[in-house]
Parts: structure tokens; sequence; C-alpha cells
């Protein structure tokens, strides 16, 4: 699941898009997230064995990159950037600030729980499930 949300998260439509334009940088972030967050699905799915000092090492990854996207976005309205949001995004941006706030606590839940030692995929399974719930909200109501 985290591997379909963050392919969605990462491409825009339209062919690659210049790395140093915002959306290019966005995408860039989103593929950061993928990286630390593919791993953790996989252990968790038990396509890759768990090993959970590598899973903590992947959340405290993933709060490293917590930040990068949002600075990336359009403002509401700017319809010359490149984007795939739908308009409810710009119409409610309190809500999708919301959201990022949803996805940044996700995350630090996650990194707390690692940082107490992770012996099994059971200590982990519900915050990271907050995690990948927290992205699929988001492209739920955000993403066309």
């Amino acid at each position: 699941m985290a591997a379909t949300l963050g392919l969605v998260l990462a491409g825009c439509g339209g062919g690659p898009a210049d790395p140093d334009s915002p959306e290019g940088k966005r995408q860039a972030a989103f593929k950061q997230f993928l990286h630390h967050s593919e791993p953790m699905g996989g252990m968790l799915a038990e396509r890759l064995p768990f090993d959970g000092e590598a899973f903590a090492a992947h959340a405290e990854g993933l709060a490293e990159t917590v930040e990068l996207p949002w600075e990336h976005f359009p403002e509401p309205g700017d319809s010359k950037q490149r984007n795939a949001a739908r308009p409810e995004i710009w119409k409610h941006p309190e809500n999708f600030q919301r959201a990022i706030d949803q996805y940044r606590t996700a995350v630090a839940d996650l990194v707390a729980v690692t940082r107490e030692g992770v012996e099994t995929p059971e200590q982990v399974a519900q915050p990271m499930a907050a995690v990948q719930q927290s992205c699929k909200g988001c492209h739920d109501s955000y993403r066309r």
C-alpha cells in the first residue's frame, strides 16, 4: 500500500518534471518519503525480513524528511504551477494544513515508539498504520 501511495504522490502526470521546479522538488521530497516508508511497509507485510534497528533508522529518516515537500506546493489559486491537486485544497487550505499536521504527528509518534527499541513488528504496526493512513487520507481528499 505504501508503494502505491508513494507512486500516486510522486507522479503529477504529463511527463517528468523539471527537478528545479516546485513540482520537481515536491516529487523528490515524496520519493524520499518512499525511500523510508517502503522498507518499513515491506517488513510489516513480511515481504522483507523484519529488522528492528533498520526499521527505527527508516523511521528517523522519515522524520528528517517530514517538512521537505510542503514549501513547494503552489499558493491557493496559483494555476500556473503544475500540480495534481483537487480544487478542495484551495477552497479549504486549513483542512489541507490539518492533514499535513496529522502526517507530522503520525511520524513523530512512530519515531517515539522506535526510540524505545523495536523487537517485534507488533510494536510498530499501529503507529506505522497511522502514518500510512495519514498519507492515504490526504490523497483521498486532495489528490486527483
